[in-house]
Protein backbone atom coordinates (compact mmCIF):
# COMPACT_ATOMS: atom_id res chain seq x y z
CA UNK A 1 0.00 0.00 0.00
CA UNK A 2 2.87 2.24 0.53
CA UNK A 3 4.51 1.80 -2.68
CA UNK A 4 1.35 2.75 -4.36
CA UNK A 5 0.87 5.55 -2.12
CA UNK A 6 4.11 6.28 -2.95
CA UNK A 7 3.62 5.77 -6.53
CA UNK A 8 0.23 7.98 -6.91
CA UNK A 9 1.91 11.01 -5.12
CA UNK A 10 5.15 10.64 -8.22
CA UNK A 11 2.30 10.61 -10.52
CA UNK A 12 0.56 13.89 -9.06
CA UNK A 13 3.50 15.74 -9.17
CA UNK A 14 4.93 14.62 -12.19
CA UNK A 15 1.14 15.60 -13.59
CA UNK A 16 1.14 18.48 -11.59
CA UNK A 17 4.51 19.64 -12.86
CA UNK A 18 3.37 19.28 -16.39
CA UNK A 19 0.09 21.16 -15.90
CA UNK A 20 1.87 24.23 -14.13
CA UNK A 21 4.81 24.32 -16.66
CA UNK A 22 1.76 24.92 -19.30
CA UNK A 23 0.14 27.17 -17.15
CA UNK A 24 3.16 29.36 -16.55
CA UNK A 25 4.90 28.75 -19.86
CA UNK A 26 4.60 31.51 -22.73
CA UNK A 27 2.49 30.17 -25.93
CA UNK A 28 2.62 32.06 -28.82
CA UNK A 29 -1.33 31.52 -29.13
CA UNK A 30 -2.00 33.92 -26.49
CA UNK A 31 -0.57 37.24 -28.32
CA UNK A 32 -2.15 36.16 -30.99
CA UNK A 33 -5.54 36.05 -28.90
CA UNK A 34 -4.97 38.94 -26.90
CA UNK A 35 -4.23 41.16 -30.01
CA UNK A 36 -7.06 40.16 -31.97
CA UNK A 37 -9.33 40.91 -28.75
CA UNK A 38 -7.76 44.24 -27.87
CA UNK A 39 -8.74 45.01 -31.65
CA UNK A 40 -12.15 43.75 -31.36
CA UNK A 41 -12.48 46.08 -28.70
CA UNK A 42 -11.51 49.24 -30.46
CA UNK A 43 -8.20 49.14 -28.30
CA UNK A 44 -5.01 50.39 -30.30
CA UNK A 45 -2.94 51.11 -27.58
CA UNK A 46 -3.57 47.51 -25.69
CA UNK A 47 -2.90 46.00 -29.02
CA UNK A 48 0.40 47.75 -29.74
CA UNK A 49 1.71 46.47 -26.30
CA UNK A 50 1.72 43.00 -27.45
CA UNK A 51 3.48 44.27 -30.76
CA UNK A 52 7.34 43.75 -31.17
CA UNK A 53 8.68 47.28 -30.21
CA UNK A 54 10.96 47.44 -32.77
CA UNK A 55 8.64 46.68 -35.34
CA UNK A 56 6.50 49.48 -34.89
CA UNK A 57 8.93 52.18 -34.49
CA UNK A 58 8.49 53.66 -37.51
CA UNK A 59 4.97 52.61 -37.70
CA UNK A 60 3.50 54.64 -34.46
CA UNK A 61 0.70 57.20 -35.04
CA UNK A 62 2.81 60.07 -34.76
CA UNK A 63 3.71 57.93 -38.43
CA UNK A 64 0.81 56.18 -39.49
CA UNK A 65 -2.73 57.41 -38.30
CA UNK A 66 -4.35 54.16 -39.16
CA UNK A 67 -2.02 52.51 -36.20
CA UNK A 68 -4.59 54.40 -33.70
CA UNK A 69 -8.00 54.14 -32.06
CA UNK A 70 -9.73 56.32 -34.49
CA UNK A 71 -9.28 54.01 -37.44
CA UNK A 72 -10.84 51.36 -34.71
CA UNK A 73 -13.88 53.83 -33.67
CA UNK A 74 -16.78 51.78 -36.05
CA UNK A 75 -16.80 48.29 -34.51
CA UNK A 76 -17.64 47.49 -38.15
CA UNK A 77 -14.15 47.96 -38.98
CA UNK A 78 -12.91 45.60 -36.50
CA UNK A 79 -11.77 42.20 -36.73
CA UNK A 80 -14.04 39.67 -35.02
CA UNK A 81 -14.30 35.74 -34.49
CA UNK A 82 -10.51 34.85 -34.82
CA UNK A 83 -8.95 31.62 -34.17
CA UNK A 84 -5.84 30.39 -34.47
CA UNK A 85 -5.64 27.68 -37.16
CA UNK A 86 -2.15 26.45 -37.34
CA UNK A 87 1.19 26.96 -35.11
CA UNK A 88 4.98 25.87 -36.17
CA UNK A 89 7.52 26.69 -33.54
CA UNK A 90 10.92 27.06 -34.30
CA UNK A 91 13.60 27.99 -30.86
CA UNK A 92 12.02 31.48 -30.24
CA UNK A 93 10.16 31.93 -32.83
CA UNK A 94 6.75 30.59 -34.03
CA UNK A 95 4.76 30.81 -37.10
CA UNK A 96 1.15 31.21 -36.99
CA UNK A 97 -1.96 30.84 -39.28
CA UNK A 98 -5.33 32.68 -37.98
CA UNK A 99 -8.82 33.42 -39.67
CA UNK A 100 -11.14 35.92 -38.79
CA UNK A 101 -14.17 37.65 -40.50
CA UNK A 102 -13.98 41.06 -41.54
CA UNK A 103 -17.52 42.54 -42.49
CA UNK A 104 -18.99 39.53 -44.10
CA UNK A 105 -15.61 38.21 -45.41
CA UNK A 106 -13.67 35.67 -43.84
CA UNK A 107 -9.61 36.37 -43.54
CA UNK A 108 -6.77 34.31 -43.49
CA UNK A 109 -3.44 36.12 -42.09
CA UNK A 110 -0.17 34.56 -41.16
CA UNK A 111 1.82 35.92 -38.08
CA UNK A 112 5.17 35.89 -36.60
CA UNK A 113 5.77 35.69 -32.83
CA UNK A 114 8.71 36.00 -31.05
CA UNK A 115 9.42 35.22 -27.76
CA UNK A 116 10.82 38.10 -24.96
CA UNK A 117 11.12 37.20 -21.91
CA UNK A 118 7.79 35.03 -20.30
CA UNK A 119 5.86 35.94 -23.48
CA UNK A 120 5.55 36.33 -26.68
CA UNK A 121 4.99 39.15 -28.70
CA UNK A 122 3.86 39.78 -32.62
CA UNK A 123 5.80 41.20 -35.39
CA UNK A 124 4.42 43.60 -37.63
CA UNK A 125 1.04 42.01 -37.36
CA UNK A 126 -0.57 44.22 -39.54
CA UNK A 127 -1.59 44.93 -43.13
CA UNK A 128 -0.18 47.07 -45.36
CA UNK A 129 -2.37 49.26 -47.30
CA UNK A 130 -2.06 50.68 -51.04
CA UNK A 131 -4.02 52.83 -53.00
CA UNK A 132 -4.39 51.98 -57.36
CA UNK A 133 -4.17 54.35 -59.57
CA UNK A 134 -4.21 57.21 -57.21
CA UNK A 135 -3.58 60.68 -59.11
CA UNK A 136 -1.04 62.34 -57.28
CA UNK A 137 -2.87 65.32 -58.84
CA UNK A 138 -6.05 64.53 -57.54
CA UNK A 139 -6.61 66.48 -54.80
CA UNK A 140 -9.69 64.55 -53.15
CA UNK A 141 -9.56 64.18 -49.42
CA UNK A 142 -9.08 60.54 -48.94
CA UNK A 143 -9.89 58.80 -45.13
CA UNK A 144 -9.79 55.16 -43.91
CA UNK A 145 -12.20 53.92 -41.11
CA UNK A 146 -12.73 58.19 -40.85
CA UNK A 147 -8.87 58.84 -40.93
CA UNK A 148 -7.54 60.80 -43.52
CA UNK A 149 -4.71 58.88 -45.16
CA UNK A 150 -2.31 60.08 -47.99
CA UNK A 151 -3.09 58.22 -51.09
CA UNK A 152 0.26 58.69 -52.55
CA UNK A 153 2.14 56.33 -50.44
CA UNK A 154 1.07 52.99 -48.51
CA UNK A 155 0.72 52.58 -44.88
CA UNK A 156 0.24 50.07 -42.08
CA UNK A 157 -3.43 49.15 -40.93
CA UNK A 158 -4.69 46.83 -38.33
CA UNK A 159 -6.31 44.07 -39.41
CA UNK A 160 -9.60 44.26 -40.28
CA UNK A 161 -12.57 45.74 -43.24
CA UNK A 162 -11.32 49.65 -44.35
CA UNK A 163 -14.23 52.05 -45.63
CA UNK A 164 -12.38 54.36 -48.00
CA UNK A 165 -13.81 57.81 -49.19
CA UNK A 166 -12.70 60.06 -51.39
CA UNK A 167 -14.24 63.26 -50.55
CA UNK A 168 -16.99 65.12 -53.44
CA UNK A 169 -16.28 69.08 -54.27
CA UNK A 170 -18.11 71.84 -55.73
CA UNK A 171 -18.05 69.59 -59.14
CA UNK A 172 -17.53 65.72 -58.37
CA UNK A 173 -19.53 63.55 -56.21
CA UNK A 174 -17.87 61.47 -53.32
CA UNK A 175 -16.20 58.15 -53.69
CA UNK A 176 -16.73 55.04 -51.50
CA UNK A 177 -15.32 51.39 -52.05
CA UNK A 178 -14.65 48.49 -49.21
CA UNK A 179 -11.26 46.49 -49.22
CA UNK A 180 -10.43 43.73 -46.73
CA UNK A 181 -6.81 42.24 -46.40
CA UNK A 182 -5.47 39.26 -48.60
CA UNK A 183 -3.66 36.18 -47.18
CA UNK A 184 -0.67 37.96 -47.85
CA UNK A 185 -1.29 40.91 -45.34
CA UNK A 186 -2.35 43.62 -47.87
CA UNK A 187 -4.62 45.57 -49.14
CA UNK A 188 -5.00 47.55 -52.17
CA UNK A 189 -8.00 49.90 -52.87
CA UNK A 190 -9.14 50.89 -56.25
CA UNK A 191 -11.63 53.78 -55.79
CA UNK A 192 -14.41 54.64 -58.54
CA UNK A 193 -13.24 56.82 -60.99
CA UNK A 194 -14.42 60.79 -60.58
CA UNK A 195 -17.72 61.18 -61.57
CA UNK A 196 -19.60 64.80 -62.01
CA UNK A 197 -22.15 65.35 -59.42
CA UNK A 198 -25.85 66.77 -60.64
CA UNK A 199 -24.89 69.54 -58.53
CA UNK A 200 -21.72 70.08 -59.87
CA UNK A 201 -23.31 69.56 -63.71
CA UNK A 202 -25.64 72.30 -63.07
CA UNK A 203 -22.81 74.55 -61.65
CA UNK A 204 -20.29 73.39 -64.58
CA UNK A 205 -23.34 74.21 -66.87
CA UNK A 206 -24.02 77.95 -65.97
CA UNK A 207 -19.96 78.52 -65.41
CA UNK A 208 -19.97 77.77 -68.90
CA UNK A 209 -22.37 80.13 -70.16
CA UNK A 210 -21.60 83.43 -68.12
CA UNK A 211 -18.32 82.80 -69.58
CA UNK A 212 -20.26 82.80 -72.75
CA UNK A 213 -22.03 85.38 -72.11
CA UNK A 214 -18.88 87.37 -71.55
CA UNK A 215 -17.75 86.53 -74.61
CA UNK A 216 -20.35 87.52 -76.27
CA UNK A 217 -19.86 91.29 -74.80
CA UNK A 218 -16.50 91.50 -76.13
CA UNK A 219 -17.80 90.22 -79.28
CA UNK A 220 -16.11 87.02 -79.43
CA UNK A 221 -12.53 88.88 -80.13
CA UNK A 222 -9.07 87.24 -80.91
CA UNK A 223 -6.76 87.68 -77.80
CA UNK A 224 -10.00 88.13 -75.31
CA UNK A 225 -9.77 84.28 -74.12
CA UNK A 226 -12.81 83.33 -75.46
CA UNK A 227 -13.25 80.59 -78.51
CA UNK A 228 -12.82 81.62 -81.94
CA UNK A 229 -16.09 82.80 -83.76
CA UNK A 230 -16.26 84.56 -87.12
CA UNK A 231 -19.40 86.77 -86.22
CA UNK A 232 -19.49 88.87 -89.69
CA UNK A 233 -17.89 89.91 -92.64
CA UNK A 234 -16.46 93.56 -93.07
CA UNK A 235 -17.60 95.97 -95.95
CA UNK A 236 -14.76 96.64 -98.36
CA UNK A 237 -15.57 100.07 -98.75
CA UNK A 238 -18.27 101.90 -96.48
CA UNK A 239 -18.12 105.46 -98.52
CA UNK A 240 -16.13 106.72 -100.61
CA UNK A 241 -12.56 108.44 -99.38
CA UNK A 242 -9.59 106.07 -98.30
CA UNK A 243 -9.16 104.92 -96.02
CA UNK A 244 -12.35 104.19 -95.61
CA UNK A 245 -14.37 105.65 -92.13
CA UNK A 246 -15.15 102.42 -90.83
CA UNK A 247 -13.67 98.47 -91.14
CA UNK A 248 -13.38 95.47 -88.57
CA UNK A 249 -9.95 95.22 -87.97
CA UNK A 250 -9.55 91.44 -85.93
CA UNK A 251 -13.07 91.36 -84.81
CA UNK A 252 -14.46 94.98 -83.71
CA UNK A 253 -14.90 97.81 -85.58
CA UNK A 254 -12.48 100.74 -85.29
CA UNK A 255 -14.35 104.41 -86.25
CA UNK A 256 -12.88 107.35 -87.50
CA UNK A 257 -16.11 109.74 -88.27
CA UNK A 258 -18.71 107.11 -87.93
CA UNK A 259 -20.50 105.24 -85.43
CA UNK A 260 -20.96 101.59 -84.73
CA UNK A 261 -23.46 99.63 -83.44
CA UNK A 262 -22.46 95.51 -82.63
CA UNK A 263 -25.09 93.49 -80.86
CA UNK A 264 -24.01 89.66 -80.41
CA UNK A 265 -26.79 87.42 -78.53
CA UNK A 266 -25.95 83.60 -77.46
CA UNK A 267 -29.41 81.96 -78.82
CA UNK A 268 -28.31 78.69 -78.51
CA UNK A 269 -26.05 77.79 -75.85
CA UNK A 270 -23.78 74.34 -76.33
CA UNK A 271 -24.68 71.85 -74.71
CA UNK A 272 -21.29 70.45 -72.98
CA UNK A 273 -19.82 67.04 -72.17
CA UNK A 274 -18.42 66.75 -68.95
CA UNK A 275 -14.86 64.89 -68.27
CA UNK A 276 -13.57 64.94 -64.94
CA UNK A 277 -9.75 65.32 -64.99
CA UNK A 278 -7.64 65.80 -61.69
CA UNK A 279 -10.52 67.48 -59.34
CA UNK A 280 -11.60 69.63 -62.52
CA UNK A 281 -13.61 68.91 -65.06
CA UNK A 282 -13.27 69.64 -68.88
CA UNK A 283 -15.90 70.21 -71.46
CA UNK A 284 -16.39 70.07 -75.18
CA UNK A 285 -19.58 71.16 -77.56
CA UNK A 286 -19.84 71.99 -80.93
CA UNK A 287 -23.42 73.18 -81.72
CA UNK A 288 -23.40 76.61 -79.73
CA UNK A 289 -25.06 79.16 -82.06
CA UNK A 290 -24.74 83.20 -81.69
CA UNK A 291 -26.71 85.79 -83.36
CA UNK A 292 -25.02 89.22 -84.69
CA UNK A 293 -26.20 92.40 -85.90
CA UNK A 294 -23.88 95.01 -86.97
CA UNK A 295 -24.71 98.62 -88.21
CA UNK A 296 -22.84 101.78 -89.59
CA UNK A 297 -24.27 104.64 -89.61
CA UNK A 298 -22.49 108.13 -89.89
CA UNK A 299 -24.47 111.43 -88.89
CA UNK A 300 -27.17 109.03 -88.25
CA UNK A 301 -27.66 107.57 -91.42
CA UNK A 302 -26.85 103.79 -91.39
CA UNK A 303 -24.83 103.15 -94.51
CA UNK A 304 -24.30 99.38 -94.35
CA UNK A 305 -25.73 96.38 -92.05
CA UNK A 306 -24.91 92.68 -91.49
CA UNK A 307 -26.86 89.73 -89.04
CA UNK A 308 -26.83 86.66 -88.91
CA UNK A 309 -25.98 83.70 -87.00
CA UNK A 310 -22.54 81.81 -86.48
CA UNK A 311 -22.01 78.49 -85.04
CA UNK A 312 -19.53 77.80 -82.98
CA UNK A 313 -16.94 75.11 -80.96
CA UNK A 314 -16.41 75.83 -77.05
CA UNK A 315 -13.93 73.57 -75.71
CA UNK A 316 -11.57 74.37 -72.08
CA UNK A 317 -11.79 73.71 -68.54
CA UNK A 318 -13.49 74.24 -65.31
CA UNK A 319 -11.88 74.45 -62.21
CA UNK A 320 -12.21 75.32 -58.81
CA UNK A 321 -10.54 77.77 -57.21
CA UNK A 322 -8.98 78.15 -53.93
CA UNK A 323 -11.92 80.87 -52.67
CA UNK A 324 -14.36 78.24 -53.84
CA UNK A 325 -15.47 79.87 -57.32
CA UNK A 326 -15.59 77.98 -60.54
CA UNK A 327 -13.02 79.13 -63.30
CA UNK A 328 -13.58 78.72 -66.88
CA UNK A 329 -11.14 78.70 -69.37
CA UNK A 330 -11.36 78.29 -73.13
CA UNK A 331 -9.06 76.40 -75.02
Amino acid sequence: MLLVAAALVLVLLSVGGVVAWRVFAADPRDAAKEYFARLAAGDANGALKIVDASSIAAQLPTSNPLLSAAALSDPAARPRAMTVTHVTEAGDTAMLAVRYQANDATVTQALTARRQGRRFVLVSPFVRLSFAGAAATDKARITVNGVAVDPAGSGSAFPGAYTVTADGNALLAGRSTAAVPSPDATATVTLPPPSLSADGQAKADAAVTAALQQCAAKYFQPGSGCPAVTLFNPPARVVPGSPPPGQLISGSWTVTTAKTDITVTITKVPVCTFTPDAGAVTFSAADGVVHWDVKLAVDGKVLTGQSGDTQFTAKGRVALDADGTLHVTFA
